[in-house]
């Protein structure tokens, strides 16, 4: 907190020390602009804090769930069966909800843009800030242009003609354009809608797949139960790779990046903190419970899908053949077809259509605001730091609107294979984005104890650390290490190669340049700007003025 830095005279504090040692001098603790975070409407570089409370932990509820989950799922159960589907799932879930503690520690104690991308500047090293600025702008430009081409493909599933696909393409990516510009109350209020169809179509679906697994849908009495779990948990011909037990092993750790993909940009919830009112508290709700989320949605609905579907079924078989893409591929929609309900194919495909509408919304948002807060650190141009009356950062969304284009690639290249090739450069973006949180909190948790910060004043504190983000560096570290092992299989691929790897080199390369270019150093633990924390945390430090004799008396 530098010298400089403007402090106001209250009466909240009269008689409470340290502010007022001799009764008479009532001096803030903390600048203007902390001390307003609670009820200002004013956000950094004049955005707007006009997202409330409910609005937020809706978004982090519903976030993720969109091409994912819906069809995503059913190419995980026929690589891995339906246990090692469940277990790819599971594993993935338990270490994002990890690396949301740790987000969610860091973000409270200083909610601002630029969120987790200048914790890598100020905690750790600029060069690593740059570089998951970098990471963020390829997970988040791959990732819309992901959902446009999955909104082409789903309306197949009505409009089987796939020259319309690029009409289809063009018309979402203007409405995504729009809602990011029409400001950020009515975006916030669009997603909080998208996010309640989302939220109550899964949980309708995996109460009509519980009771199908028990034999309760009228049109089919068959009692599936435990029956595939029991006789084909496992895919014994994964890429005909021979032993069984190899070939088991390989399905079910094919199923990781399906499922990175699914989780794909939860931490983009964080950069919300910069336009949310009150945001100390409101990211707290949102953050606390993104654990117990997670293995209400993701566990849960894996567990039915894998229950209710054979990863054998020719149903699924074939419509992953056939309508890969579109909502026929969607394990959810096989069940119905198998349980003999034709009227939901169609509901779940429409919404789908809308999950993909509402993931493409909030990444190319999160794209944006990322921009900004590398701008803000001297790393991008400062034209996006520049905003609209309505407080929107017109530049990055543009350059948000440009990289979607890439969506049209499927047009040529085949809905499918575009769709599965940014969705696995997205996954992978993601992967380094959570292992590099997770480096940001450790150097955060240490620097706090070298200044003598107290994180148990902290308005979130994450359990079990730093211990569980040590866990998930290296769980997620090998995850992308290894995915691309398939490349050798059954001969070198190229393009799998290029799309398994391509990511970690361009990231790894952005440090690299970054750190040669500016020379840049890791920041000491004693010199880690720990700024703009909560008062309570910084009475006794540096940060505090009247521990530095920096205050300004006023006397009464």
């Amino acid at each position: 907190m530098s010298a400089d830095e403007k402090y106001y005279t209250d009466e909240k504090h009269l008689g409470t020390p340290p502010y007022d040692e001799k009764g008479d001098v009532v001096v803030s603790a903390v600048p203007v602009e902390e001390e307003d975070l609670e009820t200002t409407h004013i956000g950094d570089h004049h955005l707007r804090r006009d997202l409330p409370p409910r609005v937020v932990s809706m978004i982090a509820i519903a976030g993720t769930i969109g091409t994912g989950l819906f069809l995503g799922s059913g190419t995980a159960l026929t690589m891995g069966g339906p246990v090692g589907m469940w277990l790819g799932y599971t594993f993935i879930g338990f270490g994002v909800g990890f690396m949301m503690q740790s987000l969610g520690e860091m973000v409270c104690y200083r909610p601002n843009v630029g969120s987790f991308l200048e914790f890598g500047t100020k905690f750790v090293d600029p060069a690593l800030g740059f570089m998951m600025g970098i990471n963020l702008t390829l997970q988040v430009a791959f990732g819309v242009p992901t959902e446009l081409a999955a909104i082409a493909t789903l309306f197949t599933f009505w409009d089987p003609n796939k020259n319309h696909a690029a009409a289809y393409i063009a018309g979402f990516l203007v409405l995504t354009v729009l809602v990011n510009i029409i400001g950020v109350r009515w975006y916030g209020e669009i997603e909080f809608f998208f996010a309640c169809i989302k939220v109550a179509t899964l949980v309708g679906l995996m109460i009509f797949g519980l009771i199908a697994d028990l034999g309760g849908i009228p049109t089919n009495r068959e009692y599936i139960g435990g029956r595939y779990w029991r006789d084909e948990p496992f895919n014994d011909n994964f890429m005909n790779i021979r032993p069984v037990g190899l070939s088991r092993f390989c399905g079910f750790w094919s199923v990781f990046t399906k499922a990175a993909f699914s989780f794909s940009a939860i931490e983009s919830v964080a950069l919300v903190a910069g336009e949310a009112h009150n945001p100390r508290r409101t990211m707290k709700m949102a953050i606390r419970t993104v654990f117990y989320r997670i293995v209400g949605i993701y566990v849960l609905s894996t567990l039915i899908i894998g229950l209710t579907v054979s990863q054998y079924s020719p149903l699924l078989l074939t419509s992953m053949k056939d309508g890969a893409g579109t909502a026929g591929a969607s394990p959810f929609v096989v069940l119905c077809k198998q349980m003999n309900v034709k009227v939901l194919p169609h509901i779940i495909n429409a919404v789908v259509v809308t999950s993909a509408l509402s993931s493409g919304n909030e990444q190319m948002y999160a794209l944006s605001r990322g921009l900004m807060g590398m701008a803000r650190n001297h790393q991008m141009p400062k034209i996006f730091l520049k905003t609209s009356k309505q407080g929107i950062p017109y530049a990055g969304v543009l350059l948000s609107a440009l990289f979607s284009c890439l969506a049209f690639l499927c047009v040529s290249e085949g809905s499918n294979v575009g769709f599965v090739w940014l969705s696995n450069l997205s996954a992978l973006s993601g992967l380094m984005t959570w292992i590099c949180i997770c480096v940001c909190f450790i150097r955060f948790q240490k620097a706090c104890k070298v200044q003598g910060i107290d994180r148990n004043k902290f308005v979130f504190k994450g359990f079990l650390q730093p211990y569980l983000s040590y866990f998930t560096i290296i769980f997620f570290s090998i995850i992308l290490i290894f995915n691309g092992y398939t490349a050798w299989i059954p001969k070198f691929n190229v393009s799998t190669f290029f799309a398994s790897y391509i990511t970690l080199a361009v990231i790894l390369v952005s440090f690299v340049s970054w750190k040669v270019i500016k020379k840049t150093k890791m920041v000491p633990l004693d010199e880690v700007d720990l700024s703009g924390g909560p008062r309570e945390a910084m009475i006794g430090t540096r940060y505090d003025p009247m521990y530095n004799g920096a205050t300004n008396n006023v006397y009464a």
